[in-house]
């Protein structure tokens, strides 16, 4: 968190409300490090593959269908196997309940308004589940846009069973795709999540200020919450990493880590020069249920009323695919507080204006059936290597995308449905900008208290900790330390929110460093 020194004081609401519709950062490209190109191809297989099968044996009218379970891929990009294993199920299972129950239920009356209410029920379910366990881009937002699709396309009984059929195979080929890897790259999340945290710190080092710091201990953390096992390769890692954290608390040259990131892209893990006593992450024991979920609430809160809006107004309106509007509105509100979704809403309606050009230049050319299939993978393929850079990047290819699956349905009205395309958007993403920032978060205040005050305790706890406890004491402040900051960035995204306690938190967390420095672990001499 990079706080000038005149945000360190309270601010007025006007001038929170003015750097809260800031566009700026919305419109910043983030180069992401490593974990691009892989799951990008894998997305890509994975929409490819099905679809190719189904146009072989004639029946592209299902190839959406296999589109929807294909959205698996879209998750758990660069995770360790374990948990990709543990999630990748759940999430198929997810999206293939949406989709089977948006579509009984539009065969079964085919009433729009309904399907309004059906479609915010999952959005805001899928949301509140996707921050609980803590599923990553794209949260919520697939489940959604699976069944809205679904449902707009399927109106009765004959083919529902064929339909989630072919969902139901295309999500665990999509599982089975994501999970293969292991046989062949064992280590690589390993070494990607390692590469990103030599490179955060590296950025530290050369650039130090509380927003690099967080983020180099952050991915320092992730990638030591990875390295786990006593394999060759990730002791390596882990020591390679114990060097690097090294470096955070006692900065030096740090060229080296950027040079040794790279090796570690390229599948080369250089024998490490020392051997510093990195304590393996100890499991502790989560937080209730209720507790877990409490922080939550009101964003989800949030997206049931967007979503209901967006949708009911779409349908006085008279336009058609009221889906696309509470997709709309579900997507700008993947975001953790009011200032995040109104960025996610500028790039969204930037994305979806600049993908209609595209499209329109694809339409033009009357393309067939067939050639809009290729075109939809290939969308998917270069929108999954973009969108971690700038979610509007990929939305410059997720929109033509969305619309070659919408005119397979309806081929004739291709420049219908783009003009709807960008109205829906733009409807969906400002009212759910619009809600998030007078529905009020009460629960960051609540929240920022709570972690200032175990912040605090976790500082005592090491004070105290003797050497059979420091390592545990440790790994709690640096829990602690990021329950701070997240507790923090939610608080002072809130334009409604009248302190943050930027000062006293930007205090709290440097007693927090510098104690964490003061107790790094020893290093000793590697053992030929």
């Amino acid at each position: 968190m990079n706080v000038p020194a005149d945000r360190a004081e309270p601010e007025s609401a006007l001038t929170r409300l003015r750097r809260a519709l800031r566009i700026r950062e919305a419109l910043r490209y983030t180069p992401t490090v490593g974990g691009v190109v892989a799951p990008a191809l894998r997305v890509g297989v994975s929409f490819g593959a099905p679809i190719a099968v189904l146009v072989a044996i004639g029946h592209p009218d299902l190839v959406p269908f296999a589109a929807f379970g294909a959205f698996t891929s879209l998750y758990c990009r660069v995770d360790t196997w374990s948990r990709r294993a543990r999630l990748l199920p759940l999430i198929a299972l997810g999206l293939v309940v949406s989709v089977a129950t948006a579509t009984m239920i539009a065969a079964a009356t085919g009433n729009a308004l309904i399907g309004v209410l059906v479609l915010t029920a999952i959005a805001t379910v899928g949301k509140l589940v996707s921050d609980v366990l803590e599923f990553g881009p794209p949260g919520g937002l697939m489940f959604v846009f699976a069944a809205g699709a679904a449902a707009y396309a399927a109106h009765d009984w004959s083919g529902v069973g064929l339909h989630i059929g072919i969902m139901a195979a295309s999500a665990a080929l999509s599982v089975a795709l994501s999970l293969l890897g292991n046989l062949l790259h064992p280590t690589g999340p390993h070494r990607v999540a390692t590469a990103r945290a030599l490179v955060a710190i590296a950025d530290h080092l050369e650039s130090p200020n509380p927003a690099t710091r967080h983020r180099a201990h952050h991915a320092a953390h992730r990638a030591s919450a990875t390295l786990r096992g006593n394999g060759r390769t990730v002791t390596a890692l882990r020591a390679h990493l114990a060097d690097a954290e090294h470096l955070l608390h006692h900065p030096a040259e740090a060229t080296h880590l950027r040079d040794l990131a790279r090796k570690l892209h390229r599948g080369r893990i250089p024998r490490p020069a020392a051997a510093p006593k990195l304590p393996r992450n100890s499991r502790h024991a989560g937080a209730p249920w209720s507790a877990r979920i409490s922080p939550f609430l009101p964003n989800a809160g949030r997206m049931l009323l967007s979503c209901l809006l967006a949708g009911l107004i779409t349908l006085a309106v008279g336009l058609d695919h009221a889906y696309w509007a509470v997709v709309s509105a579900s997507a700008v509100l993947q975001s953790t507080n009011a200032t995040a979704t109104w960025h996610r809403t500028v790039q969204r309606m930037t994305g979806t204006l600049g993908g209609a050009v595209l499209a329109f230049a694809m339409f033009g050319f009357q393309p067939s059936p067939l050639a809009i299939l290729v075109l939809v993978v290939v969308c998917q393929l270069i929108a999954e290597l973009f969108v971690q850079a700038n979610y509007a990047l990929g939305l410059l290819f997720v929109t033509p995308l969305a619309l070659g699956l919408a005119s397979l349905s309806n081929p004739a009205a291709h420049d219908d449905l783009i003009v709807e395309r960008i109205a829906t958007t733009v409807l969906g993403a400002l009212v759910a900008a619009a809600v998030s920032l007078v529905l009020i978060n009460r629960q960051s205040s609540r929240r920022l208290n709570a972690a200032l005050t175990g912040c605090r305790e976790a500082q005592q706890q090491l004070r105290e900790a003797d050497q059979s406890t420091v390592a545990e004491s440790r790994a709690r402040l640096m829990r602690a330390v990021f329950a701070l900051r997240n507790a923090h960035a939610v608080a002072d995204g809130e334009p409604r929110h009248r302190d943050p306690r930027t000062r006293e938190v930007l205090d709290t967390e440097h007693e927090a460093y510098e104690l964490l420095a003061a107790t790094v672990p020893a290093r000793t001499s590697s053992r030929a």
